[in-house]
């Protein structure tokens, strides 16, 4: 959907990844790929420590899932902090504090490598902000608000954004409408007065409008979702066969 010339709302509300800032064609176990091996890299270089690759990509990959499992369980309505998973994975791996940190960082390079700032949306929003709308961002994320607004520093210098309301922040998530409840209680102002902005049609159109904001959704292009679903098989496939080749070596070194 087109943006509007005028948003007529105080307030516009928008989501951060796949809105404000565009991820590529890359799947998600791409970009896990990606981080996993820049991490290994840094643990060698920086503390001398030898992991594989593919033990870091596993470590990542479980640890979300079992996160995000014990969270449905536990607390639907929230949401699993970037933290804690860091320190999960640390522990899977054998890792120090410091060693952890390296995982961290490297995850946050790789996500300010392969993310780019919305230009068209933020031209539009820096004009509504001039007229004045107070911006500001909602996201259903393991990241805290801190890091999602060094995301934006590093992708988007100028963007207008005042504030980020980040789900791992405040328990409380878009996908179930708790987050939004948040954002109508701290910002203080009428439901009717916010324009909601975002690509998911459940979390930024259904729970939007059910806690009572206008939303408009700005989808990605359809080839894009295809090209990262063969990224995903592409990049499953390749850590099959990279797991396969580190058995392989060790099976044939001498004893």
């Amino acid at each position: 959907m087109p943006l509007p010339k005028t948003a007529a709302a105080r307030i516009i509300s928008c989501d951060v990844f796949d809105t404000l800032l565009h991820r590529d064609h890359r799947s998600e176990r791409r970009r896990v790929n990606d981080i996993a091996m820049l991490a290994a890299k840094r643990l060698a270089a920086e503390r001398q420590i030898v992991r594989h690759p593919g033990a870091i990509y596993d470590a990542r990959l479980e640890v979300q899932k079992q996160a995000y499992r014990a969270l449905d369980l536990s607390c639907p309505t929230g949401d699993v902090r970037f933290a804690d998973m860091i320190d999960a994975m640390g522990r899977i791996l054998g890792l120090d504090a410091q060693a952890a940190e390296i995982l961290h960082r490297a995850e946050i390079a790789i996500e300010i490598a392969q993310l780019k700032a919305n230009t068209v949306l933020l031209d539009w929003l820096r004009d509504q902000a001039r007229a004045g709308c107070r911006i500001i961002a909602v996201s259903d994320t393991y990241h805290r608000s801190e890091t999602i607004a060094q995301l934006l520093a590093a992708c988007a210098p100028d963007h207008p954004v005042a504030h980020i309301y980040a789900s791992a922040d405040h328990n409380a998530t878009e996908r179930t409408g708790a987050l939004f409840a948040v954002v109508l209680r701290q910002e203080g102002v009428a439901a009717a007065d916010i324009l909601h902005i975002g690509d998911d049609t459940t979390a930024d159109v259904t729970m939007a409008q059910a806690a009572g904001l206008r939303a408009l959704q700005v989808l990605r292009p359809k080839h894009l979702v295809y090209r990262r679903r063969a990224d995903a098989l592409r990049a499953r496939v390749l850590h099959k066969l990279r797991i396969r080749a580190a058995h392989s070596q060790r099976a044939d070194a001498p004893v």
